[in-house]
């Protein structure tokens, strides 16, 4: 018996070419051994999640270490850290438990991984960091401070809007998402429609979403062929 699986591509990232290039120069400068840290900034559904994995997808050159908040956890201090420190790809050293100990933390946090950037340039990535529990917020914000250049150390953050309020992630460099312009919303229709959306219904789809790519990908992807093409009533705009 043979078995197939079907991979799907994740759509291009349309009307993102300035936060590609951020990320293209944080990646070129940790292959070079200059560390930095950068905080992806929006609100739902605008793409923070698939340009971490983009930056993710692109980078060969050492290891990554990620993890993407789990709300559930965040009243249990460092659940955040546990969890970024069991994607390691191979073994951590014996002072990795020392970054979950609360009279260590959070000089414990940089040091170690300073540690994992001394053979191989390592990339750091937590999604949504603002759910994190607080103790992991403020060991990341502390450690993200701190990643000069010559460290072989970079952190790609994202965080929703407004920035969190108790500061543990402020002072570092952001990159706030605004919404897709009309032209990349136009282009992301035509993919997900394969070009069969009619020219009101497309508009329609546009004002809808406001510039909101996971909007948009949703209300696409609940229309029937007539309401593509305007032969029936579009749905109603899921609240």
């Amino acid at each position: 018996m043979t078995s197939s699986t079907t991979v799907r591509k994740p759509l291009p990232l349309y009307g993102r070419d300035s936060e590609l290039a951020a990320l293209d120069t944080l990646l070129s400068h940790l292959r070079h051994g200059h560390g930095s840290t950068l905080v992806l900034s929006a609100p739902p559904g605008l793409g923070r999640t698939a340009l971490v994995r983009h930056a993710m997808d692109g980078y060969r050159d050492g290891p990554v270490l990620y993890a993407r908040a789990a709300p559930a956890e965040r009243p249990l201090p460092y659940s955040g850290l546990h969890a970024l420190l069991c994607s390691a790809p191979g073994p951590l050293p014996p002072e990795a438990s020392d970054a979950l100990r609360a009279d260590l933390a959070p000089t414990a946090l940089l040091d170690l991984l300073r540690t994992l950037g001394a053979r191989r340039p390592l990339l750091v990535c937590v999604d949504d960091a603002h759910l994190w529990d607080r103790d992991s917020r403020a060991a990341l914000g502390f450690a993200a401070r701190r990643l000069e250049p010559g460290r072989r150390v970079s952190a790609l953050l994202t965080e929703g809007q407004p920035q969190a309020s108790d500061g543990h992630l402020g002072g570092l460099d952001r990159l706030r998402l605004g919404p897709l312009g009309d032209r990349a919303a136009t282009t992301l229709i035509d993919r997900l429609t394969d070009g069969r959306a009619a020219p009101a219904v497309r508009e329609e789809l546009r004002r809808e979403a406001a510039g909101n790519p996971l909007i948009l990908s949703a209300a696409a992807g609940r229309l029937t062929p007539d309401q593509l093409a305007g032969r029936a009533p579009l749905p109603e705009p899921r609240g």
